[in-house]
């Protein structure tokens, strides 16, 4: 076996537009909408240094898709994004009661924000679970390769709840696989 060294992604700086658009690609296979990244909003992310690496990438391409309403991501998104993610770092402690909730609310507000004088479209409540929901199901199955009981059991529901979840949200899967990305 030889050792191949992959160089980190704030090396390789000329890779994160196609990465991007790659990610983003795959975000109706979550149920979560495409994106579209303007260049300022490139540009932007090619000046980060990126150390979660490609995995933080996804993470980002992932936020922007489930918590934004609009379909082209601007650099003022990508700043307060990325904000938000050298905060939690320097905090140190991102596992806190408000963490997530606190996150939830500020997506929510920008999300109402982009509305402008407006109303986002009936149905608010269910859309928000769904995009939740779906993300969290999903990422519990892969850690668990797919075992319907383990994942069950780490998000604390009944079996048949958790099968009845996935057939509700049309997540596809896949036993004995994990996804490496």
């Amino acid at each position: 076996m030889v050792p191949i060294r992959l160089p980190a992604l704030r090396e390789r700086i000329e890779d994160v537009p196609d990465l991007a658009r790659h990610f983003f690609a795959q975000m109706p296979a979550e149920g979560l909408p495409i994106k579209h990244l303007d260049k300022g909003a490139m540009s932007r992310l090619q000046r980060y240094a990126w150390p979660g690496n490609v995995r933080e990438l996804e993470n980002l391409c992932r936020r922007l898709s489930a918590l934004y309403a609009e379909e082209s991501i601007d650099e003022e998104v990508i700043d307060a994004e990325l904000a938000e993610t050298v905060e939690r770092a320097e905090a140190q402690d991102d596992t806190g009661p408000d963490s997530l909730s606190g996150a939830v609310e500020r997506h929510l507000a920008a999300y109402f924000g982009a509305h402008h004088d407006g109303l986002p479209a009936a149905g608010l409540y269910d859309r928000i679970l769904r995009e939740i929901e779906r993300p969290l199901v999903t990422l519990s199955l892969n850690a668990t390769r797919g075992n319907q009981i383990k994942a069950a059991e780490l998000l604390g529901l009944n079996r048949n709840t958790l099968r009845k979840k996935i057939r509700e949200l049309d997540i596809p899967v896949v036993r004995g696989v994990r996804s490496e990305h």
